[in-house]
């Protein structure tokens, strides 16, 4: 009985470990899901992301920043005075979720922006410097849907919160390994 309950404490921390490195690994790339759109964005250290970057590029990023960007549905311009209306948004994929970081919505009459600004900071959203994470960007627009996904990392040091949640992390483990463990009375 307690080698049943000794080996169902390892493989329970195995499976734990497994779990832990599986949400530390980065998501590899970037992809089009949806839709014909093209766009890129460039960031102030001199990064840029476009919607064809290669599947294992990871970008890397300042925690905040001012954005240039530029964008293009690909579809034809609507009629005069007939504007389109439209939505998007950009999210971050966290473990249990994602959040999204900002939201759009109005009418136009563009089909296409040149060159586009805007400000975000993300530093309380994303740890810094622990590699990868998907951002999901969209926009609708006239019934056509654009999906875009690219992996970006926060430039920048952990600090010392990650290094306590890994220890806790650690401390857990080592915890859930030994309630297993039968201990004898004498």
């Amino acid at each position: 009985m307690t080698r049943l309950r000794r080996g169902a404490s390892i493989g329970l921390l195995g499976v734990f470990a497994a779990l832990f490195v599986g949400l530390l690994a980065a998501p590899a790339g970037s992809a089009v899901l949806q839709g014909n759109c093209t766009g890129g964005a460039v960031f102030s250290n001199g990064a840029s992301v476009t919607e064809r970057q290669p599947i294992d590029d990871v970008v890397l990023v300042p925690a905040s920043d001012t954005v240039l960007y530029t964008g293009d549905t690909q579809l034809s311009p609507p009629p005069e005075d007939m504007p389109d209306s439209f939505t998007g948004s950009v999210s971050i994929a966290l473990p249990f979720g994602s959040v999204t970081i900002v939201n759009w919505e109005g009418t136009t009459e563009e089909t296409s922006v040149d060159m586009g600004s805007y400000f975000y900071d993300v530093s309380g959203l994303a740890p810094e410097g622990t590699g990868g994470v998907e951002v999901t960007a969209t926009h609708t627009q006239r019934g056509e849907t654009c999906v875009v996904v690219v992996t970006m990392a926060l430039d920048g040091d952990p600090g010392w919160q990650a290094w306590t949640a890994a220890g806790l992390t650690v401390l857990a483990g080592v915890g859930v390994a030994g309630a297993g463990v039968k201990r004898s009375v004498k």
